[in-house]
């Protein structure tokens, strides 16, 4: 008889970090494997498709057409087994952090955040 497989998966819970504003956000993603940094690397290069070349009005996305995407440092901050498990570690963590880049129901708006760099 064949295991079956289990549902629940492990997700990243990253930061990423503008390194000349100091500004951050969190996000989750489901994990590849054990290559945690490489599931986090590639959501990143997916938020900077969805900034460059669609154009996304989010406040994450600004950010990175503003800057540039080599302004900011990815890092792993846990690592959570289970769905709901990890969107509400990401959710508690958006609410202690209050990161700038988050959007995540605050009733921000792109053009209220946005400060130019120079």
């Amino acid at each position: 008889m064949a295991r079956k497989l289990r549902s629940d998966r492990n997700y990243v819970i990253y930061r990423l970090t503008c390194e000349i504003t100091g500004r951050q956000y969190v996000g989750v993603v489901v994990a590849q494997g054990r290559a945690y940094q490489r599931s986090v690397k590639n959501r990143f290069k997916a938020h900077i498709r969805n900034a460059m070349e669609y154009g996304h009005q989010t406040i994450i996305a600004a950010a990175i057409r503003q800057v540039g995407a080599e302004a900011f440092r990815r890092e792993v901050v846990a690592v959570v087994r289970g769905k709901q498990n990890a969107h509400d570690f990401e959710r508690a963590l958006i609410k202690d952090m209050s990161p700038a880049l988050n959007m995540e129901g605050m009733g921000r708006k792109v053009n209220s955040l946005i400060t130019v760099v120079r």
